[in-house]
């Protein structure tokens, strides 16, 4: 039976997000040298090579360290949710937090931010609603939430707003398009292809077309929505379009190879990352806290 650390899952995951060891160890705030042991032991464990290491290039899975990837993340996750669940239950009645979250942020973004507030403070009551960015405003107008956080350019009538930090935004597609590896593709060529992109409707999808028609792709034509990064990884790495995604979300996919960005020749796009709330609704201490720690622990990563 394996009896392997979570510490050497979290180095090999490092890994594949970040693109090398050394990154790895600067996330993780260890030294290069304790990466490469857990990924040693690790390999030793599993009885094989989990990447394919060659001087002067990045590392790259092996099969055994692609198989290994999904049940790592599964592993870590169902700790981090165990974890938030062990709080929510020491945690007393009278503070309480309800914080509304667009999907994107509470899955990659702010995951581990908020686990680790809610581990931290266990005599606060945290609850998590993820939706879509139209979820998060409602939640808040309407006093269901206590806070919301999503992903915009521009300030929401009726709530206050504060921007706690930016996340990038990259064109990504298949490995196989012929826009990949490509150097300083124009707007232009870009807007020949297809999208698989947001709702046009959504908040969001009309955030991300304002973007792009401020660089130069003023035509995007959609070829498939998605509103779940699952799907919608699926249909660009199956080579359907092109996606204009944060960073974060695909960082793991384009690391491992499934996925390539585009190196689009213009300024980088952005997207403000918002903390949001009701001005007709007095935030509480435990609220306060919450807001300064995503704000703080956001701004320094």
């Amino acid at each position: 039976m394996l009896n392997i650390t979570l510490r050497r899952f979290e180095a090999f995951l490092s890994i594949v997000e970040t693109g090398s060891f050394a990154a790895a160890a600067d996330l993780l705030g260890i030294a290069q040298p304790s990466v490469s042991a857990h990924v040693a032991a690790l390999e030793k464990q599993l009885g094989g090579a989990v990447f394919d290491r060659r001087k002067g290039r990045k590392p790259v899975l092996t099969e055994l360290g692609r198989t290994m990837v999904s049940h790592a993340r599964e592993l870590l996750a169902d700790v981090s949710d165990m974890q938030a669940d062990l709080s929510i239950v020491r945690a007393n009645a009278g503070e309480r937090v309800v914080f509304s979250c667009q999907r994107s942020l509470a899955n990659f973004v702010l995951r581990k931010p908020i686990t680790e507030f809610a581990v931290g403070h266990p005599d606060i009551h945290l609850v998590v609603s993820v939706g879509k960015q139209e979820d998060v405003i409602e939640e808040v107008r309407d006093g269901r939430a206590d806070l919301g956080c999503f992903l915009s350019n521009t300030e929401i009538r009726g709530l206050r707003s504060e921007v706690i930090g930016r996340q990038p935004l990259v064109l990504v597609v298949s490995a196989d398009n012929p826009l990949a590896g490509r150097r300083k593709v124009s707007p232009k060529e870009v807007q020949k292809h297809g999208f698989v992109a947001p709702p046009p409707s959504s908040l969001f999808g009309r955030a991300i077309a304002k973007l792009l028609a401020d660089v130069g792709i003023t035509e995007m034509r959609t070829v498939a929505q998605a509103t779940e990064y699952s799907f919608l990884r699926e249909l660009v790495a199956a080579g359907l379009g092109i996606s204009c995604s944060p960073a974060t979300s695909v960082s793991v996919d384009v690391a491992a190879g499934n996925l390539a960005v585009i190196d689009l020749d213009a300024p980088p796009l952005s997207i403000d990352i918002r903390l949001v709330t009701s001005p007709s609704r007095a935030a509480t201490p435990a609220t306060q806290k919450f807001s300064r720690f995503l704000s703080k622990t956001v701004q320094s990563r």
